[in-house]
């Protein structure tokens, strides 16, 4: 594939010009999806880093280094980098410990239990303010890093891991008194 001259299309987007965005997307989508599946193996996640690598070339629509005047080699060394990061992040997911017992040893009682326990875990998230709510589910139940979760929610790695550590204590504290009450 050729690069194009893309100096002008460039400027617009600098400029805030969301069209110039469409019509960078429209002409490098399929190289920058074939870079993200070489990285990710998988349909959804290569769609994923596809979409993730216009919003950061978006994000950084001013600071982007043209190479011979194209935006492309951006575009595929952004690809390959954000795939590079959902591989190891879906790695590491998929390396998490297995429960010692499988579901189907529990007995009837066990799993009552433990379902009741899920309900007052859930009822105690949904009582933390929203933020908190949301770096919860970014970072403990989407399994983002502190970073990205900062990214996403446009805060800071600190304001995260700061929150993410309130929002655990806030729990448990909810859960201890509702345990408590009930015991």
């Amino acid at each position: 594939m050729a690069l194009t001259d893309d100096r002008a299309t460039c400027a617009r987007l600098a400029a805030g010009d969301q069209s110039a965005l469409s019509q960078l997307y429209g002409q490098y989508r399929r190289a920058v999806y074939a870079r993200a599946y070489l990285e990710v193996e998988s349909r959804p996640d290569a769609e994923e880093v596809l979409q993730d690598a216009f919003v950061l070339l978006w994000k950084k629509r001013r600071k982007v280094n043209l190479v011979g005047g194209s935006v492309l080699p951006w575009l595929l060394a952004s690809a390959r980098y954000l795939g590079s990061n959902k591989r190891r992040h879906s790695a590491r997911r998929s390396a998490l410990p297995l429960e010692e017992r499988p579901v189907g040893a529990l007995d009837p009682e066990q799993i009552v239990a433990r379902r009741d326990l899920d309900e007052l875990v859930r009822e105690a998230i949904a009582r933390l303010d929203p933020i908190d709510r949301a770096i919860v589910q970014l970072c403990l139940v989407d399994g983002l890093s502190y970073k990205e979760a900062a990214v996403r929610l446009r805060t800071t790695h600190a304001a995260v891991r700061n929150r993410l550590s309130r929002a655990r204590f806030a729990v448990r504290a909810d859960l201890s008194a509702r345990m408590n009450e009930e015991g």
